[in-house]
């Protein structure tokens, strides 16, 4: 056991421990000076902070007093002036105004098919054959039956005439009263059966000839021409399938075997709303876009507006007659229509046409400034405006006009500009 001493020393140490531990503290009444720099950072803040606000409020100010004008813009086009004169435009597809799905007149196995897409053939070539040995052997044997009648006739001849001599020679017996009236009257019907015979012979061989015929007529329907002048499109069977007249599938035979069309009379198959229906005439010059061939214009002709409408679609379709098709037209291509205004009368309908086909730059009428040869427009580059001399080229159309100058397509145009717009002014564009 520790004496009673040493215990109460120890107690009297800690307690002095945590009376100096307790007078470790800061004093936090007492602030510390600040540094020069630390006054002039905070002087530089608070400057700033005032030059953003009075700047803020003077643009505030400024765009309140002095707003920006507010300008409506749009592109100047590259088209053609068929394109811009164009009264109405409809969409459809190429078709070939003679165009046939070809085949057999009678079911058959094909043989061969001498022709594959777009070889050109004109009417009356093979487009195929069917298989037909066994019409081969018929017709073979109707030859030697029209032989064996021929060789009958000749008999039938030869007895005629020798049934025609024994009469003769009888009938001179009976002038010299040397003969009998029994072989008289034999000698006459023997040359009646001859006759007879003869005729019958004839009427044979003339049977054994239409055989020939109809075995060479059967022949020849196992061979698929072509009824017109054109071009394989499709070939709709091949070699070893067989074919139905009026089949539509495998279980019934193919239908047809090519498909023929004539690709240098192509045209557009159309519809039009019955509303524009009253700006549509025959003969009416048309453009045709194609869109396979995107960077040429073809002429057209308003051909034949079919005399039937959709009433479920208030349509009626419109055929337009392709005038200059070339080799990469074809059947089925989607095409765009536009209907052109008549030629005046003294312009030819080929230039016309030519005309039409031209191309240049279009802006809107409205985006036009100036008068006579002082014509200009204002292009907005990023958010200024600057002003551009042009010239105007012809007439307007559909309140769009062709311009030469500097343009060149794709810039964007102030339409109808505020008054008081400067050179160089900053803008702003309406959405």
């Amino acid at each position: 056991m520790p004496p009673l001493e040493s215990t109460a020393s120890a107690v009297g140490k800690s307690s002095s421990l945590r009376e100096e531990l307790s007078a470790l503290k800061i004093d936090r009444t007492k602030r510390r000076p600040t540094s020069w720099a630390a006054r002039m950072l905070w002087l530089l803040v608070g400057l700033a902070v005032l030059a953003a606000a009075a700047g803020a409020g003077y643009w505030a100010l400024h765009d309140r007093l002095f707003p920006m004008p507010v300008v409506k813009t749009s592109l100047a086009r590259i088209m053609t002036v068929g394109q811009a004169q164009a009264q109405l435009t409809a969409t459809g597809y190429l078709e070939s105004r003679w165009q046939a799905a070809v085949g057999a007149k009678v079911p058959g196995r094909i043989s061969s098919i001498p022709v594959e897409e777009g070889t050109k053939v004109k009417a009356g070539d093979v487009l195929a054959e069917l298989e037909h040995s066994d019409l081969d052997a018929a017709l073979a044997s109707r030859k030697v039956a029209v032989e064996l009648a021929e060789a009958q006739l000749a008999e039938a001849r030869f007895n005629v005439t020798q049934a025609g001599r024994n009469l003769k020679r009888e009938q001179e017996l009976m002038q010299r009263n040397a003969g009998t009236t029994q072989s008289l009257e034999q000698a006459e019907t023997a040359l009646s059966v001859a006759q007879a015979t003869e005729q019958a012979r004839v009427a044979g061989l003339e049977a054994a000839k239409s055989s020939v015929v109809e075995a060479e007529e059967a022949i020849r329907n196992m061979f698929i021409f072509a009824p017109f002048d054109g071009t394989v499109v499709t070939k709709d069977a091949e070699q070893g399938e067989s074919i139905m007249p009026g089949g539509m599938g495998a279980s019934s035979g193919r239908g047809s075997v090519i498909t023929l069309a004539k690709l240098d009379e192509l045209e557009v198959d159309t519809d039009v709303k019955e509303d524009y229906l009253g700006q549509l005439r025959k003969g009416q010059p048309t453009q045709v876009i194609v869109d396979a061939v995107p960077n040429h214009r073809y002429n057209g002709r308003l051909r034949e507006i079919i005399p039937m409408g959709d009433r479920t679609r208030g349509i009626v379709k419109v055929k337009v007659t392709i005038l200059d098709p070339d080799e990469r037209l074809f059947p089925e291509l989607s095409a765009t229509v536009l209907f052109l205004p008549d030629a005046p009368d003294d312009v030819s309908d080929e230039d016309s046409a030519n005309q039409s086909l031209q191309k240049g730059v279009f802006v809107p009428v409205a985006a036009l400034g100036g008068a006579d040869d002082q014509r200009y427009v204002w292009l907005v580059e990023q958010d200024r405006v600057r002003k551009l001399a042009v010239a105007v080229d012809g007439e307007p159309h559909e309140g769009l006009i062709a311009v030469k100058g500097k343009l060149s397509g794709g810039e964007r145009v102030v339409v109808d500009p505020p008054p008081g717009l400067k050179d160089g002014e900053q803008v702003k564009q309406a959405e």
